[in-house]
């Protein structure tokens, strides 16, 4: 097995944050719109720890399940590919 090179890793970073980024865009600003449009004053949010705890879990736990199944995947299709390209005399030995 290869070892990643730091390209590869900071490129799959790079992929996770985005998605992430644009997942808190969206909740961000549903969050706005439904605070603007009400008619009773706001008068801020609650954070109840044990509900924030168990989302970062799940997210954390989603993550590590997503990237580690992702990057297996992609070593399938990568290894199957160079099987395929393979000349008939490479096969044979």
């Amino acid at each position: 097995m290869k070892k990643r090179s730091l390209k590869d890793m900071l490129m799959t970073a790079v992929d996770v944050m985005f998605v992430l980024v644009l997942c808190f865009a969206i909740l961000l600003t549903t969050m706005l719109l439904t605070r603007s449009g009400g008619s009773e004053e706001f008068t801020g949010y609650t954070i109840n720890i044990l509900v924030l705890a168990g989302v970062i879990i799940s997210i954390a736990v989603y993550l590590i399940f997503m990237l580690k199944v992702s990057i297996g995947m992609l070593r399938d299709i990568i290894s199957g590919y160079f099987k395929g390209n393979k000349t008939s005399e490479e096969e044979e030995k």
